[in-house]
């Protein structure tokens, strides 16, 4: 359930501290991106390494898509910020705390909704067939 109206609680500082982590993460995934460039991704090898060829097209094409991810987070977290919730849990619309996002930057869940969704993967995890 997301609570609208509320709005972000970080001072000042804790704000610019942020936007300073967001800002230098920003442009470490950047140079991760540019580096994985999907266009680079076919590994020439001699006849007979298409296998290792297509392994190594897989592992680069992973490392992209986890790149891009990374993105997609960074881009959605620093609008947040723009918009006073980056300290706003989008499940709950409870606060999260400075500390957190001081460890994870792009963070959009409090604590107990972070969990309750990580316990909830690992169960899919566990049990991919239960529907079977």
């Amino acid at each position: 359930m997301k609570s609208q109206g509320k709005n972000m609680s970080l001072n000042l500082a804790q704000q610019a501290t942020l936007k300073s982590t967001l800002d230098t993460l920003e442009q470490k995934i950047q140079a991760e991106l540019r580096q994985h460039n999907p266009q680079q991704l076919d590994h020439q090898s001699g006849e007979g390494d298409g296998v290792i060829t297509d392994v190594l097209n897989h592992d680069a094409m992973s490392q992209f898509l986890h790149e891009h991810a990374e993105w997609q987070s960074l881009q959605r977290a620093q609008a947040r910020l723009s918009e006073n919730i980056a300290d706003v849990c989008c499940e709950c619309g409870g606060p999260i705390p400075f500390n957190r996002l001081e460890v994870e930057p792009t963070a959009e869940r409090c604590i107990q909704c972070q969990a309750a969704l990580e316990a909830n993967d690992q169960r899919l995890h566990l049990n991919p067939h239960a529907s079977l």
